[in-house]
């Protein structure tokens, strides 16, 4: 038996800037994305007594922070084995398979990722969300959804 909790709130969103690389020699132009983050959390029982599993109010600032930390900026992977990045002069310089883009600094979100992708950016969330859901809420599974266009997201599950 188990309880799943999904929060979608309107300010679970953020705007970002980024290009996905799909090989060593291909990617997309750079473009934005309005996207849009669900939250799952699945408990195995509720207070007896409240009839609740937790107050959702322990959860959404959480959210709508990480949010708020990639809103219209940047998105840069950090860890992405073809794209080269430079600091110079206050900018941020990405470069890719010839073409070069050159952002002010404080535009810019590095992430430690290989990739600027719905996947990456779902687990990306996961990790620093699931880092802190206190644990007295026993909350077993949390799942998080980034839709980077209506009808079209990733889900990624993650075992706390």
């Amino acid at each position: 038996m188990s309880y799943v909790i999904r929060l979608e709130k309107e300010n679970f969103k953020f705007s970002g800037t980024h290009f996905t690389i799909f090989s060593p020699d291909a990617s997309e132009r750079l473009h934005g994305h309005n996207y849009y983050v669900s939250v799952e959390l699945e408990v195995s029982s509720v207070d007896e007594k409240l009839g609740l599993a937790f107050d959702f109010n322990d959860i959404k600032p959480l959210v709508r922070q990480e949010c708020q930390e990639l809103d219209e900026y940047v998105l840069v992977p950090s860890q992405s084995p073809y794209i080269k990045l430079e600091r110079a002069n206050g900018n941020i310089v990405v470069s890719f398979k010839g073409k070069v883009y050159s952002f002010p600094k404080e535009d810019v979100r590095e992430l430690p990722l290989v990739n600027i992708t719905s996947e990456e950016l779902a687990k990306y969330l996961a990790e620093k969300l699931g880092s802190q859901i206190h644990k007295g809420l026993k909350v077993h599974f949390l799942r998080v959804t980034v839709e980077e266009s209506r009808g079209q997201s990733v889900t990624f599950s993650k075992k706390l």
